[in-house]
């Protein structure tokens, strides 16, 4: 049920203010209803097709609800409106619901579903090469969740854009284009780290990037708003983001210690453990110039190392290859067979020749 509380509504939640980066203010209604709430959504998203921002009309509405009600809300909401929602969330303090009823942007979608699918890639090769069998167990028990709504306690009910973890419990790791220390904080850390794109827009030629980590009960910026591209720079930003084993498993027990997220006091002291994934500036920077390439093509372009293989070419490439292989086995044991063939058929002829030598001298004996 709605609260009648009118006091100020709270910003909505950013972790990184990047002084240029375009973010769309709440729009702040009261209801009473819940048909109030979706009568007016319909309305709104009938003007999101002509809106000329490059956020491709971003519209996120905010509005008081009691706690008490909340579930009840959004299984509604979810019911009756869930393809023009693109985001939801709930905020227990203020008793605040926010939805975010823009269509995804081009640039938003690419951005995060390269950056999902490189820590994928990732962590698929490190099961593919690791040695121990425990270090397999814990890579084969991560997977990732997508924009499953997180929820835990009346204290966090969020939508990441990725996030990674084990089956049945919160995911470890978060990541999102643009949103905040929430997941870590309001999760008691459960919730491990929080990777963070912010990306310029309007405009599109700069992009931040930062990292938040449980540290023993609450988060710290490992990294924040670290520019890893900027069109007007003659070289581009170094720089790492390290991603460790531990972020995507949480708190499971039995994870080596060099494994492990090192806290603020042991990088202090000049420990950094065995990162299991490093996102290297320059692969942030090719997957942002890839999205904004693919979100504007007339207006930016890609330089040669942003191409990323064809997954269709790439499995073809893998097919021949074994097709390849295979047929080159083949070859090779027809090979072997006939060269086995040909011995046993000599070994005949010795045979042959052999009692016929024998049958010969004895008839010589004979007479």
């Amino acid at each position: 049920m709605a609260s009648q509380n009118s006091s100020a509504m709270p910003a909505f939640p950013v972790p990184v203010a990047s002084g240029s980066e375009y973010r769309a203010e709440p729009v702040v209604r009261d209801f009473s209803t819940i048909e109030e709430i979706i009568k007016y959504i319909l309305h709104t998203r009938q003007g999101l097709s002509t809106h000329d921002c490059d956020c491709a009309g971003e519209s996120i509405l905010g509005f008081y609800w009691q706690a008490s009600g909340v579930d009840k809300l959004f299984e509604q909401l979810d019911a009756r409106l869930e393809p023009k929602i693109h985001r939801s969330e709930y905020d227990y303090e203020s008793e605040t619901v926010y939805l975010n009823i823009m269509g995804e942007s081009t640039l938003h979608y690419q951005v995060q579903s390269r950056l999902r699918d490189y820590i994928k890639d990732c962590i698929a090769k490190l099961l593919a090469t690791a040695n121990d069998a425990r270090i397999r167990g814990f890579l084969a028990s991560i997977h990732e969740l997508g924009t499953a709504d997180i929820k835990y306690e009346s204290k966090i009910c969020k939508q990441p854009d990725v996030s990674f973890g084990q089956a049945g419990t919160l995911p470890s790791l978060v990541c999102e284009v643009s949103k905040s220390r929430q997941y870590i904080d309001s999760s008691d850390g459960k919730i491990r780290v929080a990777l963070i794109i912010d990306l310029q827009n309007p405009g599109m030629k700069k992009a931040w990037v930062s990292l938040l980590a449980a540290d023993d009960s609450s988060s710290s910026w490992v990294q924040h708003s670290d520019l890893f591209h900027d069109d007007d720079l003659d070289q581009q930003p170094a720089g790492q983001v390290d991603l460790y084993l531990s972020d995507f498993v949480g708190l499971a027990p039995g994870i080596p210690a060099a494994l492990c997220r090192p806290s603020t006091a042991e990088v202090a002291a000049g420990s950094i453990g065995n990162p299991a994934i490093v996102l290297t500036y320059e692969r942030l920077r090719a997957i942002f110039r890839r999205a904004r390439h693919l979100h504007s093509p007339t207006e930016f372009t890609m330089e040669g190392g942003d191409r990323e293989e064809n997954p269709y070419e790439d499995a073809e490439r893998r097919v021949a290859e074994a097709r390849n292989e295979e047929r080159a086995e083949a070859e090779r044991r027809v090979a072997e067979a006939r060269i086995e063939m040909d011995r046993r058929l000599a070994e005949m002829d010795r045979r042959m020749a052999e009692m016929e030598r024998r049958v010969a001298e004895r008839r010589l004996d004979t007479e």
